[in-house]
C-alpha cells in the first residue's frame, strides 16, 4: 500500500520548511558520533599496490598488443594496395605512340582514355 503525503505528515510530524518527505533532525550533526575508518597494516597496503600495479602493467600490456595490431594490419593494408596497383599497371595494355599528329587527330572522348605512364618500370 502507498502512503500518500497526509499520512506521511501524521507519522513523521512535519518539519520546520512543512516537506513532508523530509524527516526530522533528532540531533544536531556535532553531537553525532564519526566512526573511526579501521586502519589497515603496511603489509597490507603494500599488497594493496603491488595488485594495482599489476593490474596496470597487464591493461599497459594489452593496450600495447591491440595498437600493434592495428598497427600491422594498416602495414598489411597498405603493401595489398601497393601490390594491387603493381599488378594492376603490369596487365595493362600499353601501346607507344610514337607520332604525335596522331593525338590531334583523336576524338575528344578517346583522349581522355589515354594515360601517360613511364614505360621503363614495366619493361617485361
Amino acid at each position: 500500500m502507498v502512503a500518500t503525503g497526509a499520512e506521511l505528515l501524521k507519522v513523521n510530524d512535519t518539519c520546520q520548511s512543512n516537506r513532508w518527505w523530509k524527516t526530522k533532525q533528532d540531533k544536531k550533526h556535532s553531537t553525532i558520533k564519526k566512526v573511526k575508518t579501521l586502519k589497515t597494516s603496511w603489509e597490507k597496503k603494500m599488497e594493496v599496490k603491488a595488485k594495482k600495479e599489476m593490474v596496470k602493467s597487464f591493461q599497459d600490456n594489452i593496450r600495447e598488443r591491440a595498437v600493434q595490431e592495428r598497427q600491422e594490419k594498416k602495414e598489411r593494408k597498405e603493401e595489398q594496395e601497393k601490390r594491387r596497383l603493381e599488378n594492376e599497371r603490369k596487365s595493362e595494355i600499353v601501346q607507344k605512340i610514337t607520332k604525335i599528329h596522331k593525338l590531334k587527330k583523336t576524338k575528344k572522348r578517346q583522349l581522355r582514355s589515354i594515360q601517360m605512364r613511364d614505360t621503363t618500370t614495366v619493361s617485361k
